[in-house]
Order: structure tokens, then C-alpha cells, then sequence
């Protein structure tokens, strides 16, 4: 196993870990594992590229890694009332259209090309930044147009996602 996919496993292992410490209202260890997280979602790819080692369960865990860490955490912020449900919504079911798009495509074309889209990574970041506000707290100024920004840019991503999967299907057919 590649040190990358070491590393995105070691991600996905601090998530149960982090939400616990939401849960028990621990104010210090969770966001020093959400910013560990966010840090070792750099170094993975770094890690990837450097060294050559870039392999197809490294593409599937690293992004998968990334939308257990968000939907654990805005459930968890949900269930806390930190977060409106109608938020939680809009970010569970971006992640549940392309995960549902990738099944279908790979299902009828027997690809299981995941390629990442700029807007997708910019969207991850506006989540992950979201968080760091929720968990900070920022000031309501930054907070509000970070979660505004971060709300827009989960609805465009997830139009842009439908719309290359509607493409890549209409190929298909």
C-alpha cells in the first residue's frame, strides 16, 4: 500500500474520532483533527504525485475520504443544532448525486474514471471552511459570507456534476 493511501486511511480512521469529540462538546481536540484532516487531505496527493504512486484505490478512497470527513461532520453539527437541517441537506445531497452519478456511469460504461472538477475541489474547500468558521467561531460577518459562498458554490457544483454526468451518459446512449 502507497503512502498516500496510508495516509487518506488515517483520515478516514480520525473521523469517528472527531465526531465524538463534537458530540461530548470537547471544544479543542475535534478542530485540531478537522485541521490534521484538512493537512493530511494535502499531503496525500503530495505524497501521490512526489513519489509517482498515484493508483485507483488512491483516487476512490481520497475523494470518498473527503465526503465521509464533510457529511459526518455537518450531521454531527446538524444533530447539535450549530447548523440549519436544510444545510446539511444541500451538502448531503451534492454528495449523493455524484456518488449516485459515478455508480450509474460505472455501471453502464464500466468506467470508473473519477476525475475531480476545479469547481468540485473549490466547493470542498468552501465546506471545509464552513466548518472551520462553525467550529472557531469566526465573527458573523465571515461567517456569513463564507457559508453564503459555500451554499452557492454546493448548488453550482452539484448542476455542474449532473450536467458532465448527463453528458457522459448521453455518450452512452
Amino acid at each position: 500500500m502507497t503512502l498516500a493511501n496510508k495516509i487518506t486511511i488515517l483520515r478516514i480512521i480520525l473521523i469517528p474520532i472527531l465526531v465524538i469529540g463534537l458530540l461530548m462538546g470537547v471544544p479543542v481536540w475535534p478542530l485540531v483533527l478537522f485541521i490534521l484532516s484538512m493537512i493530511t487531505d494535502v499531503l496525500d496527493g503530495l505524497a501521490a504525485r512526489l513519489k509517482g504512486e498515484r493508483t485507483q484505490l488512491g483516487t476512490f478512497l481520497d475523494p470518498l475520504a473527503d465526503k465521509l470527513l464533510l457529511i459526518a461532520i455537518y450531521l454531527t453539527f446538524t444533530y447539535l443544532h450549530k447548523i440549519p437541517l436544510w444545510v446539511f441537506v444541500v451538502v448531503f445531497s451534492r454528495d449523493l448525486m455524484i456518488v449516485l452519478g459515478w455508480s450509474i456511469i460505472y455501471i453502464l460504461m464500466k468506467s470508473s474514471a473519477i476525475i475531480p472538477r476545479l469547481l468540485g475541489k473549490i466547493t470542498t474547500f468552501a465546506q471545509m471552511a464552513t466548518i472551520l468558521c462553525v467550529m472557531i467561531p469566526a465573527p458573523a460577518v465571515i461567517s456569513d459570507i463564507v457559508f453564503w459562498s459555500m451554499i452557492t458554490l454546493t448548488v453550482v457544483s452539484t448542476i455542474d456534476y449532473i450536467a458532465i454526468g448527463a453528458r457522459r451518459l448521453g455518450q452512452f446512449g
